[in-house]
C-alpha cells in the first residue's frame, strides 16, 4: 500500500446498482451496469468506484451492501433498476492498493490506523476508486490492478 494522503474529491454525478451479497460479485454487477450504459446511450466518464455501505468495522465480505457506481454527465437519467446520485465533493484519506481485489480488504484496517494516527474521524462510507481495472470481459493480470481506498473525513 502506498503512503496515505488526505485529498480533495470532486462532487460527481454517478449512475449507481445497488448489491447486496459477496464482495466478489463487484465485477458481475459493474458488467451489468456497463451493459446498461451501452443499451441507453450513457456516456460513462472517470473512474469506475464502489461505495460500501456497511461500517468498516461491520464489513462481512460475504454478506456486504454496496452501490457500484460509474460516473456520467449531469443530467442523466435512470430507471427502476440504476439510479443517479450525486456524491458529494469532500475531503478523503486515501491510499492506492496495487494487485488482486482478494487482498485490498486487509488495507482497510492499515489505512484507519493511519488515520486514527493522524487524528482524522471517518465521516461516510468508504470507497474504492478502480484506477486500473480488468478490461470489460473481466481479463486482466490482477496484480497490475491499481485500487484507491477513500475514507470521507470531516
Amino acid at each position: 500500500m502506498d503512503a496515505p494522503q488526505r485529498k480533495e474529491v470532486p462532487a460527481q454525478t454517478v449512475i449507481a446498482m445497488r448489491h447486496e451479497g459477496n464482495h466478489d460479485e463487484i465485477g458481475k454487477v459493474y458488467r451489468a451496469l456497463y451493459e446498461w450504459a451501452e443499451q441507453k446511450g450513457v456516456e460513462v466518464i472517470g473512474k469506475g468506484l464502489t461505495v460500501f455501505l456497511n461500517r468498516p468495522n461491520e464489513f462481512d465480505p460475504k454478506s456486504a451492501v454496496f452501490d457500484v457506481c460509474l460516473q456520467v454527465p449531469k443530467g442523466t437519467s435512470g430507471d427502476e433498476n440504476v439510479t443517479v446520485k450525486e456524491l458529494a465533493a469532500c475531503e478523503v484519506y486515501a491510499a492506492r492498493v496495487k494487485g488482486a481485489y482478494d487482498t485490498i480488504p486487509a488495507h482497510y484496517s492499515e489505512l484507519l490506523a493511519w488515520m486514527d494516527a493522524d487524528g482524522a474521524e471517518v465521516a461516510g462510507a468508504p470507497r474504492e476508486v478502480y484506477i486500473n481495472r480488468p478490461k470489460a470481459d473481466g481479463g486482466g493480470d490482477p496484480a497490475e490492478f491499481v485500487t484507491e481506498i477513500q475514507f470521507p473525513i470531516g
